[in-house]
């Protein structure tokens, strides 16, 4: 495992993704964090609408990839903007399998846990993950800060978000 993949999380852009019945879904987060360090524990907000909250909560297991600055924002938008109950989010998306867990190409780091607790908000679970697996994608790629998805990208915050705020 490559813990120097735990120092790319900020409060940023991730895409979280689990093994629906064999199939690759996930979901765009912005609120992953570390918790502890040994053993290496990761938090990570799913809105309990969100069609990946469920699939985390039967399967047991989820991956945060770090998305880096330069990635194509319309992997984002796919990934926080259309549900997995009826759209395929990895439909021409390359990824690859990292530590059991799909990583999509555009990601900089991925973190691959198995859920060891979680808590439950008005809107959304925070799932607790046990790190099994870490790495380092390419090297130099910078992790992209919500602040250059906002300020640079000129991205939007979904409505399941935990910082939507509305119009």
């Amino acid at each position: 495992m490559d813990k120097k993949a735990l120092y790319a999380l900020s409060y940023g852009v991730y895409v979280v993704t689990t093994w629906d019945n064999g199939r690759p879904t996930g979901c765009t987060a912005n609120s992953a964090m570390q918790i502890t360090s040994s053993p290496a524990t990761i938090a990570v907000s799913v809105n309990r609408d969100n069609y990946t909250n469920g699939v985390i909560a039967e399967s047991g297991h989820f991956a945060v990839n770090v998305i880096a600055e330069d990635s194509d924002p319309t992997v984002i938008g796919r990934f926080g903007f259309f549900s997995g109950r009826d759209t395929d989010k990895f439909d021409g998306v390359p990824y690859s399998v990292k530590g059991a867990m799909p990583v999509p190409d555009t990601a900089c780091a991925y973190i691959c846990c198995k859920v060891v607790d979680k808590m439950e908000t008005s809107t959304h679970t925070v799932f607790l993950g046990e790190v099994l697996d870490a790495g380092v994608v390419g090297s130099g790629r910078a992790p992209m800060t919500y602040a250059y998805y906002h300020n640079v990208i000129k991205g939007k915050t979904a409505k399941n978000a935990p910082t939507y705020q509305g119009d």
